[in-house]
């Protein structure tokens, strides 16, 4: 069997570095963020700006559903649910309501650990704090099994 040549193995390395980098980097992750949201990142409750309460029902409604902030604000969401159902309440883009749908679905119970992600069990309260970037619109959903298909859905306005 021949040996392979120097410029062979120079060139298999440079496929493999390529490759690695490829598949670990993220393509929504901006350098300024280091964020894979496109509408903000994650943030300690003692940043927060506000409180923003949101009670979920087993109506499956959030309540308000309809939120505004402001760019840059960093707001805690403080869950309330008063029903007998768990709810859940996802942040982001209809691409991630989506994924996040198709995720619940396939597994129960899952564990959401996700940072744009909380589950609320019935009769509890939980948090979710986020810093907002530039103007546009996040949509909320509750992925919980046909809750968001029965319209447990809103959407934040980031206002400038």
């Amino acid at each position: 069997m021949p040996r392979p040549t120097l410029s062979r193995v120079t060139a298999l390395l440079a496929v493999i570095a390529l490759s690695a980098t490829a598949c670990a980097s993220d393509p929504t992750t901006t350098p300024e963020t280091d964020s894979p949201f496109t509408f903000g990142s994650p943030a300690e409750p003692a940043d927060a700006d506000r409180v923003i309460e949101i009670r979920t029902t087993s109506e499956l409604v959030y309540e308000p559903s309809d939120i505004s902030v402001a760019a840059g604000e960093t707001v805690t969401f403080r869950l309330i649910n008063e029903g007998n159902l768990d709810h859940d309440f996802t942040l982001g883009d209809q691409a991630t309501q989506d994924e996040h749908e198709a995720e619940m679905a396939e597994m129960s119970g899952m564990n959401h650990s996700e940072p744009n992600v909380i589950l609320v069990p019935a009769g509890e309260i939980a948090e979710l704090t986020w810093k907002f970037g530039e103007s546009g619109m996040v949509l909320i959903g509750c992925h919980q099994p046909g809750h968001y298909a029965g319209g447990m859905t809103g959407q934040v306005t980031i206002e400038t």
